[in-house]
């Protein structure tokens, strides 16, 4: 029954509440005064009468895995991200310099002679509202002053209070805009506890690209502060870090200089630098070197000016230096050679690095050896005393372990060397039997022998080639299995057997036998048939006595839409008497197809595209036409009838100076122009190379060289584009009707350039230049506002280069006559004279070229080419 009672009193002071009369009289039956019911009562801590907060903490973690030790370097501070912790805002105390919102909500709580708890909202006015102490105003208090206010006013209006306690139940939430390179900008929801690494973290972590050192608050359209994240994850230092208010942005700004470290160093990374920071400052984030760091050959790699440098510094000499953007940072180990020590290995029981004896005498460090653990504790059973290795960087030395166990003879040691020990069965060779033939891998040639091998097992122990490049083409290859050849030394001769597999699969192999493997189509006569044209996959194909055109067709990916089925053409080759005839058939191929014909050894069949059905054919407008752009065209379509398809000219078109290329034509020039200069070159060469006769000037042989260098020279920039001369007219109707409306080929092109009122002089003239057409000057007029000709001119082969690309020379002064007219758009060129080579046709061509160089070079220049 007193249990049942004591359970009565703990129920009430679980839930709080007040004992019913029954329950007071229940209790004085058993012993119990109102008082210890009061005293059970308040027990219970006056914090959990207040609603209590939830803690809930989740730790989440991201561990980038490393795949076969290998180190993969991360940016520094980057790892902060990876911890995806999630904690309720209520689970950590409020601050003190919390400033109060609209939407916060607080828990108030009176204890003394009347106890009352309120939950009040802060509403849109700032204020909340106490019963009997008023209405109070807390937007923008702090906490700490929000607390004080309350408590003030609640002691003058429950003057019996013996305690308040005041907290905040419910947060407001703010809105900020994360933006710059983070993984998800936008605008984020979060609790007004919040930092910017808060903000951050929310945001999926900061880009590759973006910064952790320059990360911009703005408010109110100011930058406020700028966050170093690096000063949180490196010091411990938040004083960066701010609270953040509603409507703030983050900026992440790009990175501006990243510098790598890696090797003995111990935080290898990836590290970002301020400008006004030091590769001092850099080994700092990187908490220094390691104890085995070499401080003397630190490598920098450095890439500046389109060009990677790498230099080999100290500590010192590094830090003398100013960081850039790029520049890898590799520190290395001490190595054995910058110790006093010495590595024994092999057939030992205890290897390992020793250090090196006073005398740095290799019996010296053996019989030091043998003193602590004795021979048979430091030399395994079978060791070698015959022959031993002493190695490092510059040279292996051989010697004889037993005559330096005595001291018959002794080597010198320096640091870094290996002493290496072999036991006896390393020095027996092990049978092997050699694989030869285009047919076997190249990676491994010798196979291990092993007793009662067949001629059969080779081919289950010997990798072979797939396939093999032949005329940048890969041809698939097949081991014949049927045969092989063997080679061996029988009685001092070297013998080769013929093995059949099929019937002398059973042939023994013995040691050192080099076996030659052959491709199947190596040994065997193959029958094939070629099919081309309208199938999907053209080609050769193998074929075998019951092959028809139906399995032919299959083999090459089926028939085309385009297939034209009432006649193809099959070339069929037959001996007779000592003569290979070929004789041409046309067949009606669909019959072809019904009838099954049988497929003959090398037929050749060709399948043919119904007519007019070709690929699309395109020409391209360009420049002043209403509408430029690709024309598709028809067979046999006329250039007039695009160019009204596209709308005519616009009014700025200067159609005299049209460029009208063929992709046709300007393969020929190009092949004309190679051609010529590769002449001109042979011509060179063997004039230089042969003995001067009498009056010969070996210097007009070298200017012939020269020459030819400077025009190849100028031929590489100067590549033919196909042009077509020809003569436009804004009348489209009279155009139609010239013998300059061509027929149009596909990847034709024509260029309209806008009106041009200019005249341009160019070559040997004291100022090259473009002057003002004026309708009146002729060709001489503006080779004199060009300041004439130089000394170097040839002024007996100067010419005008008219705006449509024809060419014609201009005569001397006495014959000029009407050849001196002149155009606006012309181009007035006047050459060098080649009169330094003695040899007259060698120049005549050097001055050709040059002539079709300055033709192309104007029509460069009109379609914006130079």
């Amino acid at each position: 029954m007193k249990f049942l009672i004591l359970v009565s009193i703990f129920c009430l002071s679980l839930f709080s509440a007040e004992p019913t009369p029954a329950q007071l009289q229940l209790l004085q039956s058993a012993g119990y005064t109102q008082d210890d019911v009061k005293k059970a009562l308040s027990s219970t801590s006056k914090e959990e009468q207040i609603v209590k907060k939830q803690q809930i903490i989740k730790n989440e973690i991201e561990n980038d895995e490393i795949e076969n030790d290998e180190i993969i370097l991360q940016r520094y501070a980057s790892q902060f991200f990876q911890n995806k912790n999630d904690i309720d805002p209520y689970s950590i105390p409020t601050p003190k310099n919390y400033l109060l919102n609209y939407g916060d909500k607080l828990s108030v709580t009176i204890f003394g002679a009347v106890s009352e708890s309120f939950n009040l909202n802060i509403n849109k006015d700032g204020n909340i509202t106490i019963p009997q102490a008023g209405e109070f105003k807390l937007i923008g208090l702090s906490f700490y002053e929000a607390k004080k206010l309350i408590t003030d006013e609640i002691k003058k209006a429950y003057p019996n209070s013996t305690d308040i306690l005041i907290n905040i139940s419910e947060f407001t939430s703010i809105q900020v805009t994360v933006s710059g390179l983070v993984k998800a900008p936008g605008l984020y929801n979060l609790s007004s506890f919040s930092t910017i690494k808060d903000a951050l973290i929310n945001s999926g972590g900061i880009l590759p690209s973006g910064s952790y050192r320059n990360i911009s608050i703005k408010r109110d359209g100011k930058i406020i502060k700028t966050f170093d994240l690096y000063n949180l994850v490196r010091y411990g230092n938040n004083s960066s870090d701010i609270v953040l208010k509603s409507g703030d942005i983050i900026i992440v700004n790009s990175v501006k200089k990243e510098i790598t470290i890696k090797g003995e160093v111990k935080n290898q990374a990836i590290y970002e630098l301020n400008n006004d920071e030091s590769f001092r400052t850099l080994f700092n984030f990187a908490s220094g070197l390691k104890a085995k760091a070499n401080k003397n050959a630190i490598k920098l790699k450095r890439y500046k000016n389109n060009t990677i440098k790498v230099y080999t510094l100290s500590v010192n000499q590094l830090y003398s230096m100013k960081p850039e953007n790029g520049d890898e940072i590799e520190i290395f180990a001490l190595s054995a050679q910058n110790a006093n020590l010495v590595k024994i290995s092999g057939n030992v029981l205890i290897p390992g690095e020793k250090e090196l004896p006073k005398d740095n005498k290799l019996s010296t460090l053996l019989n030091n050896e043998l003193k602590i653990f004795g021979k048979n504790g430091f030399f395994k059973v079978d060791t070698n005393y015959e022959y031993a290795l002493v190695k490092n960087l510059d040279i292996s030395r051989s010697f004889n372990l037993k005559n330096v166990l005595s001291m018959k003879e002794d080597i010198v040691l320096k640091s870094g060397d290996e002493i290496i020990i072999y036991n006896k069965s390393e020095f027996k060779e092990i049978a092997y039997i050699y694989a030869n033939g285009e047919i076997v891998s190249d990676d491994n040639r010798k196979y291990d022998f092993y007793e009662g091998l067949k001629a059969k097992d080779l081919f289950s122990i010997v990798n072979f080639k797939t396939e093999k490049e032949v005329d940048e083409e890969r041809v698939a290859l097949n081991p014949d299995k049927t045969k092989v050849q063997v080679t061996r030394i029988e009685n001092n001769k070297k013998i080769t057997h013929f093995v059949d597999i099929k019937t002398n699969g059973n042939f023994e192999i013995k040691p050192y036998d080099e076996i030659n493997f052959f491709d199947f189509e190596q040994t065997n006569e193959i029958k094939r048939a070629t099919i081309k044209g309208e199938i999907f996959i053209p080609g050769t194909y193998n074929i075998s006595k019951s092959t028809t055109i139906n399995d032919l067709i299959k083999l090459s990916g089926g028939l085309t839409k385009k297939t034209l089925m009432s006649r193809c053409e099959l070339a069929r080759y037959e001996v007779k008497g000592d003569e290979r005839i070929r004789t041409i058939l046309s067949l009606d191929l669909k019959k072809a197809i019904d009838l099954k014909l049988p497929i003959f050894e090398d037929d050749e069949w060709t399948i043919f595209a119904i007519e007019n059905w070709n690929e699309k054919r395109y020409v391209e407008l360009k420049g002043e036409v209403k509408y430029p752009g690709k024309y598709s065209i028809a067979e046999g379509e006329k250039l007039s009838s695009v160019l009204a398809r596209a709308g005519g000219f616009t009014k700025y078109a200067f159609v005299e100076g049209s460029v009208f290329t063929r992709d046709e034509v300007r393969k020929l020039q190009i092949k004309r122009l190679e051609e010529s200069l590769d002449r001109l070159k042979t011509k060179a060469m063997q004039a230089n190379a042969m003995a001067n006769e009498a009056g010969e000037d070996k210097k007009s042989k070298q200017n012939m060289l020269i020459a030819v260098t400077q025009l190849e020279k100028e031929a590489d920039t100067k590549k033919p584009i196909g042009r077509v001369s020809l003569d436009l007219y804004h009348d489209l109707n009279r155009f139609a009707n010239s013998p300059h409306n061509l027929t149009l080929k596909n990847l034709d092109t024509l260029f309209i350039p806008a009106i041009n009122d200019t005249i341009s002089v160019v070559g040997e003239v004291l100022n090259q230049n473009t002057f003002v057409y004026d309708g009146k000057s002729d060709a001489k007029d503006y080779l004199e506002k060009a300041g004439g000709a130089t000394e170097l001119a040839d002024e007996d082969y100067i010419y005008i280069v008219k705006a449509n690309g024809e060419a014609r020379k201009i005569e001397n002064d006495y014959f000029w006559g009407n050849s001196n007219d002149i155009f606006k758009g012309d181009t007035v060129v006047v050459p060098l004279r080649i009169d330094t080579i003695s040899d007259i046709a060698f120049a005549k061509d050097v001055t050709s070229i040059l002539y079709n160089l300055a033709i192309t070079a104007a029509s460069l220049k009109t379609v914006g080419g130079i």
